[in-house]
């Protein structure tokens, strides 16, 4: 079966080749000459995760499990008696003994060790019933040919899914008779014993040889370390986990009592999940087990204490079914997760300009997801989507003041300079710009992790507040939210006359996040500037790899590749020497490319646009500062559908039931913000900012208040 991954997984973006870039330098140059010109998960910073809140440490599930009149667990030991838990219905029909006693009465020195075990594992597991195997009587004596057969029945018996053996380090079995359980699709659970060896004994030493299908446990003590008396788990840790050792139904400790927690465990999830192998049952208790000790598995306390919990919590990547089955090749059962894989919660990362469409989608609210097991979880989408960067204006306001000012490492005469600015970018390459002005009449720039100065903002070229407004922070050229901006870039300028500069302009720019963001932007620009006026004409396309909008790429809600149009108008008008008001407006088309299996494909053409008005000013208060007031609207999408393909349900013979309808991509929010930059000189080494901001319906949700966002910044000068 196909899956589409709900989880996010680092992709590479594909590099463009040489033809690629001799195609888009052409469509380039028309765009210049004419003057004119998709869903994707999010790690919270995964970040944000597909299970909410630390793993506990608890042996009890919130989870319903999905319990069988008929499952079975067998319980080699010393007997059970019927008491308390278990009565004659809590019993299979079957139970013998192999010494010569009675399988319903307890034959412990102290009367209590089979039952205790049974006790256990009924408190833990009430839909498992006990088939006693009874194999000793009592003591630290186990007859091996005993064992042997009470495990050669316990193969034979259909209803035995889990096999509970306390007594394991006691006695070693011939190999067949284990082995014979492993073919009949069982979890073996073995005590490790109580010998203070550094490696289990018994049979617990049969382990590797079950094909996965066997547990070695280990028992913790009082204060929640290894009791001191417990067997370690030595070369058999990738078969060994720990738990609690106590009885609370005996005045016992010991690895016998550790042994029934695992495998009332193991019980819970076959019954919820009847569908997984015994390996796989392991597997799951392995894998959510709370690490101990060393990091990984260990000598010690081998993959750690079980936790019950998180074992009912989905592992690996979640997928979203695809087609009408849940079945799966053999290629696609094969595939694992790395072994350090982050197996926490993950939430979805949205591009902005159509979140508040989608987190408020009601068919997003229970959604089918396997895990890597393909084990079934119901799933609210909709509260776990997470907008691209809401905090992307103050965040890049701090970036931006704090840095430090470039230094000019080479320059001549003939117009050649090469800059380094202050800081670096997230994989620590320095931030590099090269200069050439060969004559008044052009400029080239070429630079790697760092944006040209000439695209941070909607007047930066502004003569008269030049180097001193940011037009409010959320102005920004890029139709993305902020997160890219690491890569390459390349401006060329030519002055058409005394008042017109044409630039065109490249840049293929990935995310400083590690999301796998990789994009490329071409655009060409129109400057006109006066002493009192100025505007900018600027068309473009931006081409993104598998993200639409600047949302993480891969998973269940991504597109394949997305690609926009965009035209933007901007300019100002000065009052007076001081003041100036500022305008932009942005207009987009985005065509989407979805392949079938994301739950969003059959894009429409989406239809965008953002805008800002505002005032800027210089000299406003004191010599040398500089101040801005805007309102705008960030990026939104205003009109444009896709299908929606949720999985909610499974059925019998893994039937998959689907709902599918078709959705506007248009937010019902509308974002706006107002935004106040101010910045002024302390003292002659001192250099004080303060921005602050009103977000409403942030993300475009209209369910979003008010948020009020201050920062200060001080920049010293040597």
């Amino acid at each position: 079966m196909k899956h589409s991954s709900l989880t996010f997984r680092r992709q590479p973006a594909s590099k463009p080749t040489l033809l690629d870039y001799a195609w888009r330098c052409w469509r380039l140059a028309i765009i210049g000459a004419l003057i004119m010109p998709t869903l994707a998960f999010a790690q919270s910073d995964f970040s944000n995760d597909i299970i909410s809140g630390a793993e506990s440490d608890s042996e009890s599930s919130d989870a319903t499990p999905v319990t069988s009149s008929g499952f079975g667990v067998a319980v080699l030991d010393t007997g059970v008696q019927l008491v308390g838990s278990i009565t004659p219905g809590a019993m299979l029909p079957g139970s013998a003994s192999f010494v010569g006693g009675n399988p319903l009465v307890d034959y412990a020195n102290q009367g209590t060790h089979g039952t205790a075990v049974a006790q256990i594992i009924r408190a833990l597991s009430p839909g498992s019933k006990i088939l006693s195997l009874q194999t000793s009587t009592g003591g630290r004596s186990l007859a091996a040919s005993a064992a042997a057969q009470a495990l050669r029945t316990a193969a034979a018996n259909p209803a035995i899914r889990v096999i509970n053996h306390s007594n394991a380090a006691l006695a070693i079995v011939p190999y067949d008779a284990i082995f014979a359980t492993a073919l009949a699709d069982q979890v073996v659970v073995m005590a490790s014993g109580n010998d203070r060896l550094l490696k289990p004994n018994g049979d617990a030493l049969h382990a590797p040889g079950l094909g996965g299908k066997g547990l070695i446990v280990g028992g913790l003590g009082p204060d929640g370390e290894m009791l001191g008396f417990s067997n370690r788990a030595g070369g058999y840790a990738q078969h060994y986990v720990v738990a609690w050792g106590a009885s609370e139904f005996a005045n016992y400790w010991g690895t016998s009592f550790a042994t029934p927690r695992v495998s009332a465990l193991a019980a819970e999830l076959r019954q919820r999940w009847p569908d997984l192998r015994a390996e796989q049952v392991t597997d799951i208790i392995k894998r959510s087990s709370t690490d101990m000790g060393s990091p990984g598995v260990d000598e010690k306390y081998g993959w750690g204490r079980i936790n019950s919990v998180r074992a009912f919590q989905p592992l690996g990547a979640l997928t979203a079914p695809v087609g009408s089955t849940t079945t799966e090749t053999e290629e696609e059962q094969a595939q694992a997760d790395p072994p350090d894989a982050d197996l926490r919660r993950r939430w979805l990362r949205i591009g902005t300009p159509i979140f508040g469409a989608l987190m408020r989608e009601p068919a997003l609210l229970k959604v089918l997801a396997l895990d890597r097991y393909g084990r079934d979880f119901s799933l609210n989408l909709s509260a776990m989507v997470s907008g691209a960067d809401t905090q992307s204006s103050i965040r890049r306001i701090a970036r931006d003041w704090a840095v430090r000012d470039r230094s000019s490492l080479l320059s001549d005469g003939t117009g050649y300079r090469l800059s380094s600015y202050g800081g670096s970018d997230s994989t620590g390459a320095p931030r590099l710009r090269f200069d050439f002005s060969g004559d008044s009449a052009s400029r080239h720039q070429l630079g790697y992790s760092i944006r040209p100065e000439q695209r941070n903002g909607a007047v930066s070229w502004l003569p008269h507040l030049a180097n001193g407004v940011t037009a409010g922070s959320a102005w920004q050229r890029s139709l993305l939210t902020g997160n890219l901006e690491e890569g390459f870039y390349s401006l060329s300028s030519y002055r058409l006359g005394t008042k017109t500069t044409l630039d065109l302009a490249f840049e293929d720019t990935h995310d400083s996040d590690s999301m796998g963001q990789q994009n490329q932007v071409w655009s060409s620009a129109v400057h006109f500037a006066t002493d009192t006026f100025g505007a900018t004409f600027e068309g473009g396309l931006l081409q993104e790899d598998g993200s639409l909008f600047g949302g993480a790429p891969g998973g269940a809600l991504s597109v394949d590749a997305a690609e926009t149009r965009f035209l933007r108008l901007s300019g100002y008008r000065s009052i007076n020497t001081r003041l100036a008001l500022l305008a932009a407006y942005t207009g987009a088309l985005t065509d989407v490319d979805s392949s079938s299996g994301k739950l969003l494909d059959n894009f429409s053409d989406l239809s965008s646009q953002a805008w800002l008005v505002g005032l800027g000013a210089k000299e406003l208060l004191s010599s040398g500062d500089a101040a801005s007031l805007t309102l705008s609207q960030p990026l939104r999408v205003t009109a444009g559908s896709a299908d929606l393909d949720v999985p909610y349900g499974l059925g019998t013979n893994g039937r998959i039931f689907r709902f599918r309808q078709r959705i506007s991509m248009a937010p019902a929010g509308t974002e706006t913000l107002l935004e106040m930059t101010y910045r002024f000189p302390w003292s002659s080494v001192l250099e004080l900012g303060v921005y602050g901001s009103l977000r409403y319906q942030a993300g475009h949700d209209e369910r979003a208040g008010i948020a009020p966002q201050v920062m200060t910044v001080v920049r010293g000068k040597i």
